[in-house]
């Protein structure tokens, strides 16, 4: 194997973790936007947006990204990681774009709504598709030490862009801050900067998305020598290339099985009821700061400057270091082991905040708010977005991501369009508790997955988490050992195999 040089390590990090930087930083960003437009189109209602037109304007990146993670898993398992690389960073971009070019005081709060929403999922396309991708690349591609530190060194790009989005937030409030107390309507730039300036790394690194080699793991299964007993079981020739058709027909004979199926669920439900919880704190960290006493102030530019310090503090001290520490813990601890811990921690912990949340200081509740986020983010967040990328061969693996990352972002919407209304009825306290079980739920459904800690490319291609064997040569990029219909081999068997562990 070559040694790679750090710049084209780091290089990597930077075109593959660009994507998920905008996720963070758009995710994060879009509640102190709804703060903002508060101020600006709603001062009588008490400059704040209503509970559902907040969530509805939270909530459309979500909803994209189902429908781009979905549609470019499918698309990067049938076409190659290559052809469509790239297209995902200009979808976002373009989505932002509109979103700031929102007309100016021109539109009714209906209208304002709609337009936001509609970008927004635009932007959630864009987004979405960038999980299935880059997380693909990362597992086939250079590696950075283990397969693991690799995919989760991009994977923490997010929380690189969540705190980059705050910092810039109170940069822009104290720059206009003069401006802004003499006519709050001047929030209209510090918006409309605040995404703008989200999409400026995208925007440099677009060429280096497109010009991107194919993966090696990628280019075996794509190129294929068909025996003709296999050409009669199937409808392949020796000069066949993937499709949509191939990759419809890879993904019914690898799903079927029922030991494949089942795994498929429950990484996709542990991800689904992750992002309940996940998502219903960081999209309405704003809403918790205010409810436990920090996010407040004597004047409009008060409170947004004590909002986006109470989101660094978070950040800095629970959110990135979660990020960073839990690129590390899986290699130790075991993927699953992980997930199933930190899982039941963070079930604990909510439980505890929402029996201190009435009767506890803003200090107290920043504290559990703090360590809450730290278990969260090493734990469940790095093996949810991990897993899929290990379990599932070359062939499906995109695909099997993107409908296990598809799955988190419908709960994503769930708590999103909820959450407003969830907190006015039960109060926090009440949504903490519910939050706790949920993630109670997540641990206990961790444990029909297999452990892939310590286990190469190669012994994915060969089923071996299901009890293949371990073989010498890779022959079954296109078909696991299970699967007793056909073998088909890659066409270059004096390529350099992929062995390193995941």
């Amino acid at each position: 194997m070559s040694e790679v040089s750090l710049f084209s390590r780091i290089k990597f990090l930077l075109i593959a973790g660009v994507g998920l930087f905008s996720d963070g930083y758009l995710n994060l960003a879009i509640g102190l936007v709804v703060q903002m437009l508060g101020y600006i189109y709603w001062k009588d209602e008490k400059n704040t947006v209503g509970v559902m037109q907040g969530d509805e304007i939270k909530g459309g990146l979500s909803l994209g990204m189902i429908a781009g993670q979905i549609s470019f898993g499918i698309l990067g398992d049938a076409l190659g990681r290559h052809r469509i690389y790239g297209i995902e960073l200009i979808i976002t971009m373009f989505g932002t774009l509109m979103t700031i070019l929102l007309p100016w005081r021109t539109l009714s709060k209906d209208g304002i709504v709609a337009w936001m929403t509609i970008f927004r999922v635009v932007t959630g396309f864009g987004i979405g598709a960038d999980y299935p991708m880059s997380s693909s690349l990362s597992a086939e591609k250079t590696p950075l030490g283990t397969r693991a530190v690799l995919v989760l060194s991009v994977f923490a790009s997010i929380g690189l862009g969540a705190i980059t989005s705050s910092i810039v937030y109170l940069i822009l409030l104290a720059a206009f801050k003069s401006s802004i107390e003499q006519n709050i309507n001047h929030l209209e730039w510090v918006w409309r900067l605040l995404l703008g300036i989200g999409i400026i790394p995208a925007a440099f690194t677009l060429y280096a998305r497109l010009t991107m080699t194919e993966t090696k793991p990628y280019e075996k299964s794509d190129q294929l020598i068909v025996s003709p007993d296999v050409a009669k079981q199937t409808s392949l020739t020796a000069k066949d290339q993937r499709g949509l058709k191939q990759q419809f027909a890879d993904f019914n004979q690898y799903f079927r099985q029922w030991k494949h199926g089942l795994t498929l669920f429950a990484i996709s439900a542990v991800w689904f009821l992750f992002d309940i919880a996940f998502y219903g704190i960081n999209l309405n960290q704003t809403i918790i700061l205010g409810k436990i006493g920090y996010g407040k102030g004597a004047t409009p530019y008060e409170t947004l400057k004590n909002t986006a310090v109470g989101n660094i503090i978070v950040q800095a001290a629970g959110y990135l270091p979660g990020y960073y520490i839990g690129i590390f813990l899986p290699d130790r601890i075991g993927r699953v082991r992980l997930q199933f811990g930190a899982s039941l921690g963070v079930a604990v912990l909510y439980a505890i905040w929402a029996g201190i949340t009435n009767h506890t200081s803003t200090g107290g509740l920043m504290t559990i708010f703090t360590i809450s986020q730290l278990v969260l983010n090493s734990g469940p967040n790095v093996t949810t977005f991990l897993l899929p990328v290990e379990l599932f061969p070359t062939r499906v693996r995109a695909t099997a991501h993107g409908i296990a990352a598809a799955s988190g972002k419908c709960g994503a919407v769930l708590t999103a369009f909820a959450f407003g209304a969830v907190v006015d009825g039960i109060g926090l306290a009440g949504t903490l508790g519910l939050f706790s079980g949920i993630m109670a739920l997540a641990a206990a459904i961790t444990l029909l997955i297999p452990e892939t800690k310590g286990k190469t490319l190669d012994d994915i291609e060969n089923d071996v988490l299901y009890g293949g064997k371990r073989h010498e040569s890779d022959t079954s990029i296109v078909s696991p050992p299970s699967s007793t219909h056909h073998q088909v081999r890659p066409k270059d068997d004096d390529d350099s195999k992929d062995v390193r562990q995941v």
